[in-house]
């Protein structure tokens, strides 16, 4: 039985498998292994003890050809006809460096705490106590880690192997002051590491400057329409925008809420939603921007939906050359105020946003001519 795997450059693909130099597990039941004969790749059947592999000896035309050893059954094979294989990217410590020197005070480096401590004994290197190793260390140690000369930079091209494994003779003159990386196996971690110093002939110790998980750099979002005490009639239909950015990267989503209620998200500048707030009331606003899983919130933007009042207007009045009405208005709301001569051509003359009721309106009077005057509220913006 024969499995192929297309993996073009762009993409499109029923299965894309990339791989390092070293091997490396994916979370549950799979394993992905590659090596200078090739790769493979196995599945745990639900069934105990029933496993199917795959390998993978050559690539031809950039076509990825699998012989499996023995058949799937069905329902091991049903997760990769959906065409999707879903790997998590390997973590690469980027974030400031920091020096490690060991002394009877500090016997141990935790690197990443319960799964990698590395320290060493007095001859031999280090071994990972994290892993259940103690001294002296084995061929392999320090357990869970890998090993190779170079940089961040290229660390998918670099050829790992054991920190024991690179002792020839002196293993102080093969490692010291030389740029290093080293991948924490089963955590799928990169870091950078530059050896200072190695005790020998007995005296033990060894010093490092390494480098540590990357600093979260947190978005900045600021909610730019509406404006903090807008106010809106019922049933209102908002317009959400935002301001959202994050140093280095990309903000990726900035979901609304107003209070603790969900409005919806959006995925790219300027961020806009329209949110439905059928209900009159008074609503905090705030916005949350994501970039790289880190998260921020935005200031509170307060805004009031009202139950709209019916217009009416005042009794009018006439002072001097002016003739004035007032009329029912909701502060906050925008009313347009419309003069005709005919009854028929309406000319707007005045936008008010009051901030009381009722408001006034005043014109001039002109002797012998007849105006009616009529006023309306504007829809929400």
């Amino acid at each position: 039985m024969i499995l192929e795997v297309r993996a073009p450059a762009g993409g499109g693909l029923s299965l894309a498998l990339i791989f390092g130099e070293r091997g490396w597990t994916v979370d549950g039941r799979s394993r992905l292994q590659a090596g200078a004969r090739g790769t493979s790749f196995s599945c745990q059947n639900r069934n105990p003890g029933t496993k199917s592999r795959i390998n993978h000896p050559t690539d031809v035309n950039n076509q990825r050809r699998f012989r499996l050893r023995r058949p799937f059954h069905v329902g091991a094979l049903g997760f990769l006809s959906s065409g999707l294989l879903s790997l998590q990217a390997a973590t690469l410590w980027t974030g400031p460096n920091i020096n490690f020197t060991q002394s009877t005070s500090t016997e141990s480096d935790v690197v990443v705490a319960g799964k990698v401590v590395l320290t060493r004994g007095g001859n031999d290197g280090l071994f990972n106590t994290a892993a259940g190793e103690v001294y002296p260390p084995g061929p392999s140690s320090p357990a869970d880690t890998e090993w190779a000369f170079g940089t961040l930079g290229n660390f998918s091209s670099l050829t790992y192997q054991s920190l024991e494994s690179m002792r020839n003779g002196d293993l102080a003159l093969v490692i010291l002051n030389k740029q290093m990386v080293v991948h924490l196996i089963r955590e799928d971690i990169y870091l950078a590491v530059m050896f200072t110093a190695w005790g020998q002939h007995g005296a033990g110790g060894f010093a490092y400057t390494r480098s540590t998980a990357a600093v979260a750099v947190h978005p900045t979002v600021t909610v730019t329409s509406p404006a903090n005490g807008a106010t809106f009639a019922a049933p209102a239909t908002v317009e959400l925008t935002s301001a959202a950015t994050v140093t280095g990267g990309v903000v990726t989503n900035v979901q609304y809420f107003a209070g603790t209620t969900v409005l919806g998200h959006a995925t790219s500048a300027p961020f806009t939603l329209s949110a439905s707030l059928p209900t009159p009331g008074s609503y905090p606003l705030t916005a949350v921007a994501t970039a790289a899983g880190v998260s921020s919130t935005s200031s509170v933007v307060n805004i009031t939906v009202v139950g709209p009042t019916a217009v009416s207007l005042g009794s009018p009045a006439v002072n001097g050359g002016s003739f004035s009405f007032s009329y029912s208005a909701d502060p906050g709301l925008t009313y347009v105020i419309e003069r005709s001569s005919n009854l028929v051509d309406w000319l707007p003359i005045s936008t008010n946003t009051p901030s009381s009721s009722p408001a006034l309106f005043s014109d001039s009077l002109v002797p012998d001519a007849s105006r009616y005057y009529r006023v309306g509220r504007l829809p929400n913006p």
